[in-house]
């Protein structure tokens, strides 16, 4: 079975300032795919876009606070015209908070909501338009191993993660036959490191980019169906 060829696509990518993205953004770069990287940090997007050309890619950068449909669609519509095409999107968790639930901190419980579920809507709402009239487009939510279980002081995190996995699950649903393919990463804490504290080999976050590049490359008739644990 012949993989697919990312060279030339495009992709968004949110939560863009962190390092797992900063890694992803990287990765797909080497393969080809023009980037265009929204995050709330300009100076941290900066940095990673610099990475990506100075390996001769291409890679835009958007600061946004997605905080309405409106900045959602205005960031699609930056990359579509600046690339010609919008071919995939991945929604990477931007920051973890948590706590009891009966001390949670309600400001913090409202940043975590809003980053990583309905940020990731938003996105979702304004690119799943694109997607289904092109009769393809690839989703991809970097989350965490929060998602499949319940964990002593997550907090706002453990519901935000819960969260967005039923929401990938309902666009999978929704958008199949339209050639859209949705994929959810689980990974555990991923270090910029190869070893942990421990002295022990960690999960890093050129580890979390290689499953991306491998999930995205699978041939198009593969669909995953559920969360993958890394």
């Amino acid at each position: 079975m012949s993989q697919q060829n990312l060279r030339d696509k495009s992709v968004i990518i949110t939560g863009g300032s962190t390092e797992v993205a900063g890694a992803v953004a990287l990765a797909l770069a080497h393969e080809g795919v023009q980037v265009c990287l929204c995050g709330r940090q300009a100076d941290l997007l900066e940095i990673a876009a610099n990475k990506i050309k100075e390996i001769g890619g291409v890679c835009i950068t958007a600061v946004s606070q997605l905080d309405s449909l409106e900045a959602a669609e205005s960031v699609v519509e930056y990359a579509r015209s600046t690339f010609g095409r919008i071919d995939i999107l991945i929604l990477a968790s931007p920051f973890w908070a948590g706590g009891q639930i009966h001390e949670h901190s309600v400001r913090a419980w409202d940043l975590v909501l809003a980053a990583n579920v309905r940020e990731p809507f938003l996105m979702a709402r304004a690119v799943l338009p694109i997607f289904r009239e092109q009769k393809h487009g690839e989703v991809m939510a970097i989350g965490s191993d929060s998602a499949l279980g319940i964990y002593q002081q997550d907090g706002a995190y453990g519901v935000a993660m819960h969260a967005l996995t039923t929401l990938m699950e309902l666009i999978r649903m929704e958008n199949s036959e339209f050639g859209i393919r949705t994929h959810i990463l689980s990974p555990g804490v991923a270090l910029t490191d190869d070893i942990d504290s421990e002295g022990k080999l960690a999960l890093t976050t050129a580890h979390v980019a290689e499953w991306v590049i491998w999930l995205l490359t699978r041939p198009a008739h593969l669909r995953g169906n559920g969360a993958v644990l890394v």
